[in-house]
Order: C-alpha cells, then sequence, then structure tokens
C-alpha cells in the first residue's frame, strides 16, 4: 500500500512539474508570471514556456509568420503582455491570436508587416494598446484599418505612411492616443479624425507638413476640441521681415579713426617709385609650382618643335637619295652611250681615258671575221663596232 502512494507521488510531481527552457528567464513582476526570451534566434512562439505565462516576451528573435490558432494549439490563454518586437514578421493569420482573451497589450513593432486583416483583433475582446510602428505601411486602402471597440492606444510611428484615407479610423470608437510622428504625409484630412470622437492625444510630428489652408482647418478643429498636440503651423514673419529685424542700428564712424588711411598711402607712394622687373613681377604673380610647371610645358614645347624639324629633315634627305643616285647612274650611262656611239661615227678622235673600257674577246665559234689590226697612228684601242655597243649596253 505504501509502495503504490509512492509511487503515485511520482507520477504526479511528474505531471505537474514544469521547467523553463534555457532559452528564456522566468521570473514575476507585479504578481504577473513573466518569461522573457529575448536575443536566442527562436523561431516559433512554441518555445516551452510554461502555459500559466502572463507577460511574454519574444524579442529581438526570427520570427517571420504567425500562423492561425498558433497561441490556442499551445494553450497559452493566460498572456496579458506579449512583445513580439523587433522581428521578421511579415505575415499574420487571421485566427493568429485566437484564444488571447485576456491580452491588454501587444507589441508588434520594428517588423515588416505591409499588411494586416481589419479584425485580425476580433479574439482580443480586451486589447487596449497597440503598438504597431516602424513596418512598412506605405500604401493604406479607404477601409477601417483595424476594427476593435475598446482600443485606447494606436502607435503608427514610423511606418512610411503617405496619406491617411478617409475611413481609416472609423471602427475605433474609443481611441483615445493616435501617434502618427515620423511618416511621409504632408496634410492631414478632418475627416480622418472625425469618427475619433474620444481623442484626447496626438502625436504628430514631422517635418513634411505643408501649412495649407486645409491642414490649418484641421489644427484649429483639434485644438478646439481641447485634444493634446503640439501645433505646427505657427504665425513666422516673412523672409523679409526677419531680415529687416536682425539688421542692428549702428552709429556712423568715422573712417579716418579706425584705418591708418595716411600712412598706407605713403608706404604705397615709397615703393610705386621702384618699378618691379619682369622677373619679380613673375616671381610675385606666381608660385614656385606653377613656375615649374610652366617652364617645363614650354619645355616640352620647343622638343617637341625641335623633334619634328629634325624628323622631317631627315625622312626628306632619305626619301631624295635613292632618286640622286638613280638619276647620277642614268646620267652616267647616258653620257657613256653617247660617247661611244660619237666616236663609231669619228674613227680619228681618241676616246677618253674617262669613257674607255675593256671590250670582251669573242671565243672562237662566235667570230664572223677576223680581228682587225689596229693602225700605227693611233695609239689606243679603238672603240667596239655600233652593234656590239646595242648588244652590251
Amino acid at each position: 500500500m505504501w509502495l503504490f502512494l509512492f509511487l503515485l507521488g511520482i507520477v504526479f510531481d511528474s505531471t505537474y512539474c514544469v521547467l523553463c527552457p534555457k532559452q528564456c528567464d522566468c521570473d514575476t513582476e507585479n504578481g504577473l508570471n513573466r518569461a522573457i526570451c529575448v536575443d536566442q534566434n527562436i523561431v516559433s512562439v512554441a518555445v516551452g514556456v510554461p502555459k500559466e505565462v502572463q507577460v511574454y516576451s519574444l524579442s529581438r528573435n526570427v520570427l517571420s509568420e504567425l500562423d492561425n490558432f498558433c497561441f490556442k494549439e499551445i494553450g497559452y490563454r493566460s498572456i496579458q503582455v506579449l512583445d513580439l518586437s523587433y522581428n521578421q514578421i511579415f505575415w499574420i493569420g487571421l485566427h493568429a491570436f485566437s484564444g488571447l482573451d485576456q491580452l491588454i497589450d501587444l507589441n508588434l513593432s520594428n517588423n515588416r508587416l505591409r499588411y494586416i486583416p481589419s479584425d485580425v483583433f476580433w479574439y482580443t475582446p480586451q486589447l487596449d494598446i497597440l503598438d504597431l510602428s516602424s513596418n512598412v505601411f506605405e500604401t493604406l486602402k479607404n477601409e477601417p484599418f483595424i476594427m476593435h471597440n475598446k482600443l485606447q492606444v494606436l502607435n503608427l510611428n514610423n511606418c512610411r505612411i503617405k496619406f491617411l484615407p478617409d475611413r481609416l479610423f472609423s471602427r475605433l470608437p474609443n481611441l483615445r492616443k493616435l501617434d502618427l510622428s515620423e511618416n511621409y504625409m504632408v496634410t492631414l484630412s478632418l475627416d480622418v479624425l472625425r469618427p475619433l470622437r474620444k481623442l484626447t492625444r496626438l502625436e504628430l510630428r514631422n517635418d513634411y507638413w505643408q501649412c495649407n489652408a486645409n491642414f490649418i482647418a484641421t489644427e484649429t478643429w483639434i485644438v478646439t476640441r481641447g485634444i493634446a498636440y503640439e501645433k505646427k503651423c505657427r504665425t513666422h514673419p516673412k523672409m523679409s521681415e526677419k531680415m529687416i529685424s536682425l539688421v542692428r542700428d549702428r552709429k556712423p564712424l568715422d573712417i579716418d579713426d579706425i584705418w591708418n588711411i595716411t600712412a598706407n598711402n605713403a608706404t604705397d607712394k615709397g615703393n610705386d617709385t621702384k618699378p618691379l622687373t619682369p622677373f619679380q613681377k613673375f616671381d610675385r604673380n606666381f608660385s614656385a609650382l606653377q613656375a615649374f610647371v610652366i617652364g617645363l610645358e614650354l619645355g616640352l614645347a620647343i622638343g617637341i618643335v625641335a623633334t619634328y624639324m629634325w624628323l622631317r629633315r631627315v625622312c626628306a634627305f632619305s626619301c631624295r637619295r635613292p632618286q640622286i643616285r638613280e638619276g647620277r647612274r642614268v646620267r652616267r650611262e647616258g653620257d657613256m652611250r653617247n660617247r661611244l656611239l660619237w666616236n663609231a661615227i669619228n674613227t680619228d678622235v681618241e676616246t677618253p681615258p674617262i669613257y674607255r673600257r675593256q671590250v670582251p674577246v669573242p671565243s672562237a665559234p662566235f667570230r664572223t671575221q677576223p680581228r682587225q689590226v689596229p693602225t700605227p697612228e693611233r695609239a689606243e684601242t679603238p672603240p667596239p663596232p655600233y652593234q656590239e655597243c646595242r648588244l652590251n649596253g
């Protein structure tokens, strides 16, 4: 019997003994069970935190989606504060928050949300504070953004919103605080704020507001309703009025009391008596680096011109030399031919030494007539016949 009770006690202890996961810190704050699971690379809400958790923080993790019934399937029904900020959430299912009937504060800031269903918070009737700041709600349709009857605080700071449609806040009758700061809006229509009958505070910190008639009318309506608001369009003086107001009246001063004009003039006159040389003027007008660059450019220019002239002269002489040689050779051969022809006609005239040449003696088979014996009157060899001159030429 005692053994049976002992075993039964062990079974009950093992059933009800739930440990806090190692990724989280579990404690109690203001009488609420708190589990802090921050910066642990968690990818799902199912970490193993006990179901009795009331303050659940999953900030700075890598959550990307919130599936339908993701909290209800685990058994989380007592969560009052849920922090899902600084994640990568880009999609939320329509029934993602089902079962969180006691949820009061929800933080979804610094995520990648571009759109959320308007009735996604239908299962959180006690929701009081909703933080959607630093998401990407660039384009909003002309329909209710959120439908909730008890929501009192909505933060849309730094959501890249460019324009607010008229029906955006038409289903938030109990909203008391609205933050639209640090967005890209330039004007605000009065029809956007009319449905917010219980609004007590409005934040519009922005550098892009245009103080046109529309926006000034909206500011006037906000002030008359007693809403806490920092006015953006104040009565500023014109630019010309500002400049005139900044100019101070000063008494006229005698310039002779301040500047030593006489001494300066005397010094200038003394310096003018000695003219400057060209080198001194150059030294005054140009620095050492400028002078070096000018000298380098002049040297390069002179070198280029000299090189061009030298190459032109060399090329002209080299190109004309073959022509000169060929002309000389042709002229020499023509003179020799003319002289030989003239000697063949005038046999009594002696051939000049410069035009003499040794006539080749033909071999025996080709000799057609006997060789003529030179006459004793001539001391030199006569020129060859005209036909042989033509063949050898």
